[in-house]
């Protein structure tokens, strides 16, 4: 049973359906390894120390899947307290046969691979040999694969871990991890390391604190949705229970503190509560918040959320770079038409309004991405949009980027891939006002945004999915109204990419771009003439370039993004003209939109009939 508590309603119903998708616990079952909220923590060495939610949640690599779950296949012994043992690998790793190294293993935990033979067959050598649980350790499926499965990406994913053959006699509780945990698990062990690991059940979990992790230091506001779950585990009703939620700024100093009060709180209930709103000091820096209780005291039981105040950068991940990205796998690119494009929040603040100068972002797989032969192909677009594009205090998300924030599109610029991108480095692409046309974008205070990716993989027609570079998990407490990272990928998503969290920054005026980036090439003014703007039926752009481009493309999209008019493309161009036809597009205003291996740009072009 589920309770949600708040002192503001107006937060109420949105919190409850991101509470639903992000913290669905499910009941203890009479059979099998089921979901009872447990973690499991590495308490040793220190190296390593860390602790895995349960559920899947890829974007940390930190996912445990267990045995059972769900009817039919119910099998293993169920977690019902806490469990803590010494980490032994099985012999051959793979656990397919009688351990040889069985007396190693009695009253411990065994280490096992997947793979050859089925899961309970694994699990049930490991009970044979006496040990106290299985922790089973996934594999990489294709050679691009990196060690973090996401269920994008068509590395392996696990629902929950199917008996099979052995099931009766794999009677021990039996979880499964990711391939990174593994790996750091496994380099300790060669290290002749001890390690150390607990299945635990903690009382607080899922704690947030903010709509964004990093937010510019003259942009700081209030925090609206400060919250964590509470879990009555005592086995009895538990009254007046108090509940703190403490910030620290990066010095260490306590700033302040939030508290709430839950009267009365059932056995077997969890409960999701939402402290009053703060206000933290604006200081650069990493911040914390502590959340603690007093119905329980032991370490397991204090659980953190971060966010980090910055010159200039508004992140919605966690300003670290995490290797391999993250992207759909090719065939559900194909499936989504070629076509992904993701945002991540941004909210002004109160105080005064910025300009936005620049979008941030990387790519893992660009030499992928890239085709020689058609290199203009090869585009990443990035968008920034106003996300209350009627102004009546909401946000108009809700079905597609271009359809319901098409009309609030404040920049729209490209990033031609080269191929020579590096995963990890960052790319840095400087806005332009597409109203305008002058650089940089006025924001307002008060208002939300969203910066965003787009990838079509129709021009270049390689049929090849982006991974876009992204950090680990950041836990948020969503604004009203405001998905945090919405994906658009066949349909609307709000939660992204299952908790790894694409980097797609938005950069303040006053940003200066580090050594080591990628920027983007411009094409310059000088080398444009567009005749006639106004046009009737046509519109001819010459171009006077510096050498022979392999390829160079032109068209003319609308106000959404959405082209209108098809590509021309001309192969070894360097100087001449290009005409496209505009006579059946409605009058209006749209834009040009040139990619030459020199640089791309967009200049507005108006039809007048």
């Amino acid at each position: 049973m589920k309770k949600i508590l708040t002192n503001f309603p107006a937060l109420l119903l949105f919190l409850f359906a991101q509470f639903l998708v992000v913290n669905t616990a499910y009941s203890q079952g009479v059979q099998g390894t089921d979901d009872d909220g447990f973690v499991i923590q590495i308490t040793s060495p220190a190296s390593i120390a860390q602790t895995i939610v349960h559920g899947f949640d890829p974007g940390v690599c930190q996912w445990i899947g267990q045995t059972a779950g769900d009817p039919p296949m119910p099998w293993g012994a169920d977690i019902t307290g806490e469990l803590c043992g010494e980490v032994v690998w099985a012999d051959d790793s793979l656990g397919c046969t009688a351990f040889t190294n069985a007396s190693a293993l009695a009253g411990k935990i065994a280490l096992i691979r997947r793979g050859t033979c089925g899961f309970s067959v694994k699990v049930s050598w490991a009970k044979k040999s006496g040990a106290i649980a299985a922790i089973i350790v996934n594999h990489y499926a294709n050679a691009q694969d990196g060690p973090c499965t996401t269920f994008a990406n068509a590395t392996q994913y696990l629902g929950g871990l199917t008996g099979l053959d052995s099931a009766s006699t794999a009677t021990i509780p039996a979880v499964f991890i990711e391939r990174m945990t593994g790996e750091e698990i496994d380099g300790a062990l060669a290290a002749g390391q001890t390690v150390n690991i607990c299945f635990s059940f903690p009382r607080l979990t899922g704690p947030t604190s903010a709509s964004m992790y990093a937010t510019p230091v003259n942009q700081v506001g209030t925090m609206q949705a400060i919250t964590v779950l509470y879990n009555n585990r005592s086995g009895a009703t538990q009254t007046d229970v108090n509940l703190k939620a403490d910030f620290i700024d990066p010095s260490g100093t306590h700033t302040g503190s939030v508290t709430y009060n839950m009267p009365v709180c059932e056995p077997g209930v969890d409960s999701f509560i939402v402290f009053p709103p703060y206000l933290a000091p604006a200081a650069k820096g990493k911040h914390t918040v502590l959340f603690t209780n007093d119905k329980y005291n032991e370490p397991i039981d204090s659980v953190y959320s971060y966010f980090e105040h910055t010159d200039y950068t508004f992140a919605t991940d966690n300003l670290e770079v995490d290797p391999g990205g993250v992207g759909p796998s090719d065939a559900d690119f194909a499936g989504a038409n070629f076509y992904i494009q993701s945002g991540g929040l941004v909210l002004m603040g109160s105080d005064a309004p910025a300009k936005a100068t620049y979008a941030t972002f990387g790519l893992s797989n660009a030499a992928a991405l890239f085709d020689p032969s058609n290199p203009s192909a090869s585009i990443v677009g990035v968008a920034l949009y106003k996300a209350d594009v009627d102004g009546d205090g909401a946000g108009d998300l809700s079905s597609s980027f271009t359809d319901d924030l098409g009309a609030g599109l404040l920049s729209y610029e490209e990033y031609v891939i080269t191929g020579n991108e590096l995963d990890g480095d960052l790319i840095h692409v400087p806005l332009n006002d597409i109203n305008l046309g002058t650089p940089g974008v006025d924001l307002e205070v008060d208002q939300a945004y969203y910066i965003s990716l787009i990838y079509d993989g129709t021009a270049v027609g390689l049929g090849i999915a982006p991974r876009f570079s992204n950090s680990r998990d950041v836990g948020y407490a969503a604004f009203t109204g405001y998905p945090t990272t919405p994906l658009y990928f066949g349909s609307l998503f709000t939660g992204g990419w299952q908790g790894a969290m694409v980097i797609q920054r938005l950069q303040l005026d006053g940003f200066v771009p580090g050594v080591k980036t990628v920027e983007p090439k411009t094409l310059d003014a000088s080398k444009i003439n567009i005749t006639p703007n106004p046009a009737n039926e046509f519109v001819n752009l010459e171009l006077k370039l510096d050498a022979v481009n392999a390829s160079v493309a032109a068209s003319v999209i609308d106000g959404k993004g959405q082209m209108v008019v098809g590509s021309k493309v001309e192969k070894n161009f360097q100087n001449g003209m290009m005409t496209l036809n505009v006579k059946s597009l409605p009058a209006g205003t749209y834009y040009l939109w040139i990619r030459t291996a020199e640089g791309s740009t967009m200049k507005p072009i108006v039809v007048a009939h």
